[in-house]
């Protein structure tokens, strides 16, 4: 492997959006207030036991980032609003078919302002409501999803930015020496190599996987 060539491609896949984030999910009740915000996505109204609800930890704000490549507040304040109405899928296959859930509502949540992250950042998890139409062929998925069998789940988004920690360079307009992980000499000492992701121009889908990048990322366990 060239690997001149292979940072070049991996700056490339920051400018065209394919970062995969990891989420996590927690079943729930469904209230008249979630029917009201479901409804206004669908054709005909949907009745409570017509559909089941959870919740996606979609994602936070501290650096300890499988990939490397944590988000900031600002991506978050942004996918807040981008991912209302998105769909969520199965191992990142975007497909019709292939179309399991939808979020229909997102919140930022900060139980405890003096917690700070390695950035300095109040920390912050970026929260989504999906729903599912009960059917016959989802009943096995719906029960899994409680079991806590699914579970771990990613997201899919375009960055605005991606810093380099060591250099600053936005890798999403070119591509810097330094890669994901490394440990790098600096004037303050050494640095391990991330990429944050300022900002977000898009949010995809969130998707079921095996192995998510962010370690929080999953489903919930609890019934609210």
């Amino acid at each position: 492997m060239d690997p001149e060539n292979d940072k070049r491609s991996i700056g490339e896949n920051f400018a065209k959006g394919l970062v995969c984030k990891s989420a996590s999910v927690e079943s729930q009740e469904v209230t008249e207030e979630d029917l009201k915000k479901i409804n206004k996505f669908t054709l005909s109204p949907l009745k409570a036991e017509e559909v089941f609800v959870f919740k996606v930890i979609m994602g936070d704000n501290e650096l300890d980032d499988r990939n490397f490549e944590p988000f900031n507040l600002n991506a978050l304040k942004d996918l807040k609003k981008l991912y209302i109405g998105k769909t969520m899928i199965k191992d990142h296959r975007r497909t019709a078919d292939n179309q399991i859930a939808r979020v229909y509502e997102t919140e930022l949540v900060q139980d405890d302002t003096s917690k700070l992250t390695g950035a300095g950042e109040i920390y912050t998890q970026l929260i989504a409501k999906c729903y599912m139409v009960k059917t016959s062929s989802n009943a096995d998925l719906i029960q899994e999803i409680k079991a806590g069998i699914k579970k771990e789940v990613s997201t899919g988004c375009k960055p605005k930015h991606a810093f380099c920690s060591i250099c600053g360079t936005d890798n999403t307009k070119t591509y810097c020496p330094h890669y994901w992980g490394r440990e790098y000499d600096t004037a303050t000492g050494k640095k391990i190599c991330y990429f944050t992701l300022d900002g977000a121009k898009e949010a995809y889908e969130v998707s079921f996987v095996a192995v998510p990048a962010q370690p929080r990322a999953r489903n919930n366990k609890k019934l609210l």
